[in-house]
């Protein structure tokens, strides 16, 4: 057995996280001058982030830095006197991982015969679901820390996401695209797929126009590159864009009759990409190798 802690870029409510069994230390985001810990007991906090945003707020995310995650596992170790196995943000988005290595090490200083792994989702938010949910299969089934750790190190590599882009003008001020390309993109419909390359970095992959071809696109390659997708999970992220998650949802059960779990994409990514982005993801061969 071992103890399973992430940050919260995992996007899991404090309930749902009390029930999986896994223990949260929150990043931080500040909007309009407060700091806020990223870690929601429901809804209506992720409500209110995208109405903030919507009123032109430009949330500013910061990483979790070394001492904050040794004082967390200090805390978690204290009462379940177990190793621990990590899950952070993509080592791609943030040097949250970077930060959470670095504490490891530490934290294994000061106790000799303990054992902190750190696992790279090579994700965000519910990129990151499938990622703890094998560990919570491993966890369950009895699994050791370190059996656990490699597994869990190889399985994002499988893990394949499609991020339907709604707001070109928010990636025009997150540095993603040109002025001009917003422009244009906008006055056409483009919707920019982005997608996790191997690196756990975001890259546009297409430019479908619509939100429809859009996500025909992502259906596509859901049927190309997922063995068996009526007998896999299907991962659906939104941001205030539940009308869309749910369009998908009825069209990948249509097509494939997958089970499919809908979830929010919470603050800390959504305030790089805004409102109305939707994200899809499952369990291929192989993650698309695609370079930033």
């Amino acid at each position: 057995m071992f103890t399973l802690t992430s940050d919260s870029a995992i996007d899991v409510f404090r309930a749902r996280a009390d029930e999986l069994g896994i223990r949260i230390i929150p990043l931080t985001y500040t909007v309009d001058g407060v700091t806020i810990e990223d870690f929601a007991s429901g809804e209506d906090e992720y409500k209110k982030f995208y109405d903030d945003l919507k009123n032109g707020s430009m949330p500013v995310t910061s990483q979790i830095n070394p001492f904050a995650h040794e004082e967390f596992w200090e805390k978690v170790y204290a009462e379940d006197k177990q190793d621990i196995v990590h899950i952070t943000l993509s080592s791609g988005l943030s040097q949250t991982y970077t930060s959470a290595c670095k504490a490891a090490e530490s934290f294994m200083e000061k106790h000799p015969g303990v054992h902190v792994y750190v696992v790279d989702s090579l994700g965000a938010t519910q990129a990151e679901a499938p990622v703890y949910e094998k560990a919570i299969e491993l966890r369950d089934s009895g699994v050791s820390a370190a059996d656990a750790a490699e597994a869990l190190a190889v399985y994002p590599h499988r893990i394949q996401v499609y991020i339907i882009v709604d707001d070109l003008f928010h990636l025009k001020r997150g540095g993603r695209i040109s002025a001009a390309s917003a422009v244009m993109g906008t006055m056409i419909g483009i919707k920019p797929i982005i997608v996790f390359n191997e690196e756990g970095k975001l890259c546009v992959y297409k430019k479908p126009v619509g939100w429809k071809k859009a996500l025909k696109t992502v259906l596509d390659h859901i049927e190309e590159y997922c063995t068996d997708p009526a007998n896999k999970k299907i991962w659906i992220a939104h941001a205030d864009a539940l009308d869309k998650a749910e369009e998908a949802k009825a069209a990948i059960e249509k097509r494939f009759g997958s089970k499919v779990q809908i979830g929010w994409i919470g603050p800390v990514i959504g305030a790089h990409i805004n409102r109305g982005t939707v994200g899809i993801l499952f369990e291929a061969n192989s993650r698309l190798n695609i370079k930033a």
